[in-house]
């Protein structure tokens, strides 16, 4: 069913019904977007998400969690494991299709449309390679919502950003993930980041108000 609502708007959808198969067609094809559902015959799609995550092949395709599992914890742990975006099934097509179309859009445009490179303190933040290098060292690859958190955070960085105000930047006013979500996406960052000279320390936490760009 989803398959057929995706492809009547104007995609080209590819189904596997198992893990195995789903982790194979991925590496091979390298697909825009990856609709993972976490209940698969063979393994956990959790597994899937940390497996497609830990792969050079896939580690940027944006992916988005479909289960029926709705509690507050399993929506973190599918974050925490490298999820864009999680969806109880019922699904409503129309708002599958709009996350669809807005996650293509970051991952595409990166920062944005026209968005500028930022040099700072020896990092450099390159929106059309969602990537981010420092001194010269090699850059470390994001995803297209792990960059727009730094680039927000670095393109302001003698401001402090609530959990709030981060949400709504990255995810959009009118997503329903909670707030938790916010230190779930810069914990993953941050693990991408530690790859870089004094990387870890780009994002600082500020107590009891949010986060800003080191400083």
């Amino acid at each position: 069913m989803l398959a057929e609502s995706v492809e009547a708007a104007g995609y080209r959808a590819n189904v596997e019904r198992t893990a195995a198969a789903g982790v194979a067609s991925a590496r091979a094809q390298r697909p825009d977007l990856i609709i993972l559902d976490l209940v698969l015959p063979d393994r956990s799609g959790l597994e899937v998400c940390r497996e497609l995550r830990g792969s050079a092949a896939t580690d940027g395709v944006p992916i988005i969690m479909v289960t029926a599992l709705g509690e507050p914890a399993d929506k973190v742990s599918g974050l925490d494991l490298g999820a864009d975006d999680y969806m109880v099934k019922p699904v409503d097509i129309p708002e599958l299709l709009a996350r669809i179309r807005a996650l293509l859009r970051r991952h595409q445009s990166g920062a944005g449309d026209g968005a500028a490179a930022i040099t700072v303190d020896g990092f450099v933040i390159q929106p059309e390679r969602l990537s981010v290098g420092r001194n010269g060292s090699e850059a470390v690859q994001l995803t297209a919502l792990e960059f727009k958190l730094l680039y927000q955070l670095a393109s302001r960085p003698d401001e402090t950003f609530s959990r709030h105000q981060l949400q709504t930047l990255v995810w959009g006013q009118e997503h329903s993930n909670t707030e938790r979500a916010v230190d779930v996406l810069v914990n993953r960052l941050r693990g991408k980041l530690d790859a870089l000279p004094e990387g870890g320390s780009i994002v600082r936490t500020v107590r009891g108000v949010g986060y800003r760009f080191r400083g």
